[in-house]
């Protein structure tokens, strides 16, 4: 008599790969893109440059960099994380900003994602300083 071999099933399906995206802020500062990349897993490491200023006060920044945690399950990715932003305007106020992230992985490699760089004033940290966030809805492909 043979058994069928025990499935593993795991909560979390999250791979190491490469991804690059290119984003749009569609609420404060409409029309400003970013351009990112990611490499990890669970654990990741981003940078972006932002490739189009549009209704930032001075200017939108040239460079993000961060970390993050992602917990991917079938299609959908969760990510929460660090960031650090080269310079400080009427949109991040600082330039150490929380990193939250929600994606949906379409066929062939391509996905969507939305992206929130924020310092937290909405939940009582630093409320003296300027937060309308970063609201970035992009676009990527998987390798």
């Amino acid at each position: 008599m043979t058994s069928a071999p025990a499935r593993a099933w795991s909560l979390d399906e999250t791979k190491v790969d490469r991804r690059l995206v290119l984003s749009a802020d569609f609420y404060r500062a409409e029309g400003s893109m970013i351009a990112s990349a990611r490499y990890g897993g669970h654990w990741g490491l981003k940078v972006g440059a932002w490739v189009r200023d549009n209704n930032v006060d001075p200017h939108a920044p040239k460079v993000v960099a961060g970390a993050d945690y992602v917990f991917t399950k079938s299609k959908w990715r969760f990510g929460a994380g660090i960031a650090w932003i080269d310079e400080e305007n009427n949109i991040n106020g600082t330039r150490w900003n929380f990193d939250l992230s929600i994606g949906y992985d379409l066929p062939k490699r391509l996905f969507l994602q939305y992206q929130h760089y924020s310092h937290g004033s909405g939940v009582g940290l630093k409320k003296d300083m300027s937060n309308d966030s970063w609201n970035l809805l992009g676009i990527g492909y998987a390798f």
